[in-house]
């Protein structure tokens, strides 16, 4: 990405919310969930962990955040490649596999996001966006459960991650933390 363009990116993200929480579940939850659906293979925690760091985190923490965030969508990664993989390998029905594994997974797409908060800011910062976290693993979660169960493991990731995105871009213009 062009140093230029990177800047501008980092302006975007800052210009939706000043408050660093928010900018944690936009850019290593959702943004990063994206990266891992459409590519996998260690892209989304380099890719969001640089982008945090431009927007003035630590490198430790924005490394560590960004692996905390992929934990909900790295089973359908790049574009599904561990379901595609384990279906091979154990002769499983594909679509029964994605489904099977997107019926366990919302669950913890809906508690990531508040472990990432927490890690960053303690319960107390937690508890105060909870609003915005709980839309933005719901968000996530539905889509990741509708996709796998009736669609297959292709594209679970990229749709989950853009409704969550745009749910808790959109969720952020008429809610802010006190």
């Amino acid at each position: 990405m062009e140093h230029g363009s990177f800047r501008t990116l980092q302006e975007s993200i800052a210009g939706i919310t000043p408050d660093r929480r928010l900018q944690l579940l936009l850019i290593a939850f959702a943004f990063g969930a994206f990266f891992e659906g459409a590519a996998g293979f260690g892209t989304p925690v380099a890719v969001t962990a640089a982008v945090l760091i431009g927007l003035g985190f630590s490198p430790l923490a924005a490394s560590g955040l960004s692996l905390i965030a992929n934990t909900a969508p790295v089973a359908y990664g790049a574009l599904g490649t561990p379901v595609i993989a384990l279906a091979a390998v154990t002769g499983l029905d594909l679509l029964d596999l994605s489904a099977m594994i997107g019926r366990q997974l919302p669950f913890f797409s809906l508690i990531v996001p508040f472990w990432l908060i927490w890690a960053f800011a303690g319960f107390r910062g937690m508890a105060e966006i909870w609003p915005a976290i709980l839309v933005t693993g719901v968000t996530f979660a539905v889509p990741q459960f509708l996709v796998s169960n009736y669609h297959g493991p292709w594209l679970v990731d990229v749709i989950a991650a853009l409704v969550s995105m745009a749910c808790l871009i959109g969720f952020l213009r008429v809610w802010r933390p006190a």
